[in-house]
């Protein structure tokens, strides 16, 4: 399992979600990161995987 830094703009980013999702969301963002061979959240990896779910 690869070590995934969060960049301080990408954890502002995830304050913003509404706190009963904020721990489904880190992992999901974390997963996609991981799958994508990622070692760091961005803001723009999480533009990225919003957009790639529909969202």
């Amino acid at each position: 399992m690869t070590d995934l830094s969060w960049t301080a703009e990408a954890e502002e980013k995830l304050k913003k979600v509404p706190i009963f999702v904020r721990h489904m969301v880190k992992g999901m963002m974390e997963e996609y990161a991981r799958e994508r061979g990622a070692s760091e959240i961005t803001p723009a990896l999480m533009d990225e995987a919003r957009s790639k779910a529909g969202m």
